[in-house]
């Protein structure tokens, strides 16, 4: 019972994610700053990286710290050109991440050649290296967006030549199969990333295709394994790259639902009492997902146990994605309106209808959700 949401510190808060309506052209632009932090007795030196992109309808700023730690490492190839190209996208964007952190691992490049060599440099390399993931971008030369490969296909039919002059036809690569990537996609938050890739399971018949199975069919230790393909031209490649890497190394999910109490055109607060976690701070109602619920099932249970009334669930208002270290929360949250019940407070201590965002010190990134819902009520119906 109760959305125990921790409060966003600064740092070691690793990423947060923020989505606003916004009416504006397409644009991306990213920067990195150092920031070390010292006392008495240590010094932490931690890498600020933030992307902010607009689109034709929200802003999203991408923001994190993260702790420098050499020792750790995850794997980023690319491809070199191949055809009739001139050069390869995915070979310039790997390059640039070179000796670049995220969540404090290390990232490691190396250029892949376009031939079974370089299909099997990962699968080779595997066993004497401890890599924490392993990322490989490779170019989709008809592509128009970028695609998250989920499959990697146990077979090969090359359209031309590879740079070693392999032409191979119909021909499976192991005959055990098709194999699929160590990545739990629901956890990607894809809408919120730049350019929102499209999801696929299709990553050709050729050497893309190849690397991804060598590697997955290797990848004893199942770190998170993921093939990147983008277009020739990528906006921010730098960036996307990021993100993948971010949401590859980062805590699954867990799923919390958070309840828009609406009547008479406000909004339900809700301040938790003193002998909860975070006591003072005001939230919505709200809690975690118990096994097999939704975000209707839990936000019915949740403020049934919370504040003992019954309610009905309508439209979202959004999904927060909010990353802290060691736990990353995804925030469902919904519009209810109250059917029954008279309130009775067990978690909190008193509340209040509001509303603006800024009536109440709110929990954490409350803030920004009272925001979203405030400009939604002009649009609510009120209660008959």
């Amino acid at each position: 019972m109760g959305r125990k949401a921790p409060q966003i510190p600064t740092p070691p808060v690793i990423s947060v994610q923020r989505v606003l309506p916004k009416a504006t052209e397409s644009t991306c632009f990213s920067e990195e700053t150092t920031i070390s932090i010292s006392s008495s007795s240590t010094s932490i030196n931690y890498t600020e990286y933030v992307t902010i992109c607009q689109s034709d309808d929200k802003i999203i700023i991408w923001r994190q710290f993260f702790q420098h730690n050499v020792n750790s490492q995850v794997l980023v190839t690319g491809f070199q050109k191949f055809g009739n190209h001139n050069e390869n996208i995915s070979e310039q964007v790997a390059n640039s991440l070179s000796g670049q952190k995220v969540r404090g691992h290390e990232i490691i490049v190396n250029i892949l050649s376009v031939d079974e060599t370089g299909s099997r440099y990962v699968s080779d390399i595997y066993k004497e290296h401890d890599f924490k993931a392993i990322l490989h971008i490779g170019l989709a030369e008809n592509a128009l967006l970028p695609r998250i490969e989920l499959k990697a296909k146990d077979i090969l039919n090359f359209s031309i030549p590879d740079n070693s002059g392999r032409l191979i036809k119909n021909t499976p690569i192991s005959g055990q199969g098709d194999l699929f990537s160590t990545i739990n996609i629901e956890d990607w938050d894809v809408k919120n990333m730049i350019d929102q890739p499209e999801i696929s399971n299709d990553a050709g018949e050729y050497i893309c295709n190849e690397t991804l199975y060598r590697t997955l069919e290797s990848n004893s230790k199942k770190i998170p394994v993921c093939f990147l393909h983008l277009p020739p031209k990528q906006n921010d490649a730098y960036g996307l790259v990021m993100q993948c890497l971010d949401r590859m190394l980062r805590p699954p999910c867990i799923d919390v639902g958070a309840g828009a109490i609406i009547s008479d055109g406000k909004f339900l607060a809700a301040r938790r009492a003193p002998s909860e976690k975070h006591a003072g701070w005001w939230e919505f109602p709200g809690g975690k997902f118990e096994p097999g619920e939704n975000a209707v099932d839990c936000l019915v249970r949740e403020i049934s146990e919370e504040l003992d009334l019954e309610v009905t669930v309508h439209e979202e208002v959004g999904t927060w994605i909010f990353d802290h270290d060691d736990v990353v929360v995804r925030l469902h949250v919904r519009i209810c309106r109250i059917t029954s019940g008279v309130m009775k407070m067990r978690v909190h201590d008193r509340f209040q209808w509001c509303d603006n965002p800024n009536e109440v010190d709110w929990l954490g990134p409350d803030k920004e959700i009272a925001s979203a819902i405030s400009a939604m009520l002009p649009h609510l119906h009120q209660d008959s």
